[in-house]
């Protein structure tokens, strides 16, 4: 009876020793988690000092920002003020450069006496003009062309299914249901018919714009052919009229002309030392619309805005936006 309770104690003796071996690891897990902890709250304190200080940094941008716009706008306000007072003083300069030459005697310049010959190259090219707004533009042309590929493309594509389908049906009559071509021929008729049919409805809703646009282009193609001898004669008029001009406005400034009020508007009086044959080009043009147009406006280069002739005003649009560089 001693030696089975001494058997008993001595396990409850190990039992007890194992428990205060467990009880001392877990003392261990609660302190190494107590020293986690400290530092996690450690680094959740650091972590609110780090948004503080991105959160300062950040009102500190926007600041720095608000002051580069309104730095920005001041800037703005000072360059659009020099560029009205810079205008102002060439347009003064200008005008003491133009009494103290009209004082030494110096020429002036007749862009607007338009001779006969002129006034009918400007008339030719301007036919020349009013016809080519009735032509498709290139653009419009590649538009067209695009609609009748697409269209084309659809029915060959449907075409080519179709004829696998009828391929396929040819194999299926010929061929037992057992046989592994007549297998495969199901699914070829099957894939091969859907998607006939996907692109027959493709060309259904093609067809209409394809022909409108079929439709334009031989009427464009005809209009072509019935004024090519106009529109031949209106380049060769527009070449002539403005090697004409040129030389009129070339012979202006080696003779140190004085320009016309509107020229020294929008151009200046002289050629700027950098783009000089740009300037030449549109100088040019500007002529070339005022004897088109007859133009005789004596302070406006373009005259008064007009919307009577849809060439006219695209024209003017567009010279409108060039001279706005000079």
């Amino acid at each position: 009876m001693s030696d089975e309770y001494s058997s008993q104690i001595r396990r409850l003796d190990q039992r007890g020793r194992s428990l205060e071996s467990e009880v001392s690891d877990l003392e261990s897990e609660v302190s190494s988690l107590k020293s986690k902890v400290g530092y996690v709250e450690d680094l959740d304190y650091e972590l609110r000092d780090i948004r503080g200080d991105i959160s300062s940094v950040e009102s500190d941008l926007s600041s720095v920002t608000d002051d580069l716009g309104n730095l920005d706008d001041d800037v703005r306000c000072h360059i659009k003020e020099t560029s009205r007072d810079l205008k102002r003083l060439v347009a003064r300069v200008q005008a003491l450069e133009a009494r103290s030459r009209i004082a030494d005697g110096a020429p002036e310049a007749d862009f607007d006496t338009v001779e006969p010959l002129r006034r009918d190259l400007a008339h030719t090219a301007a036919l020349g003009r009013e016809i080519r707004s009735e032509l498709l533009s290139v653009q419009q042309h590649l538009a067209h062309s695009s609609s009748i590929r697409a269209l084309t493309g659809a029915v060959k594509e449907r075409d080519e299914l179709r004829s696998e389908v009828v391929a396929a049906a040819a194999v299926l009559a010929a061929t037992p249901p057992q046989a592994a071509e007549h297998q495969k021929a199901v699914l070829t008729f099957e894939s091969a018919r859907a998607h006939a049919d996907n692109h027959h409805q493709r060309a259904v809703k093609l067809n209409g714009p394809a022909q409108q646009a079929r439709a334009a282009l031989d009427q464009d193609d005809a209009l072509r052919e019935t004024k090519a001898s106009l529109l031949e004669e209106s380049d060769k008029a527009e070449k002539e009229l403005t090697a004409l001009l040129r030389g009129c406005l070339a012979d202006a400034i080696r003779d140190r002309s004085l320009m016309p009020m509107w020229f020294v508007t929008v151009l200046g009086p002289v050629p700027p030392a950098e783009k000089t044959q740009e300037w030449m080009d549109l100088a040019t043009e500007v002529l070339a619309y005022r004897v088109t147009y007859q133009v005789t406006d004596t302070v406006v280069a373009l005259g008064p805005e007009t919307d009577d002739i849809p060439e006219r005003w695209e024209w003017h649009d567009d010279l409108t936006e060039r001279l706005k560089r000079w």
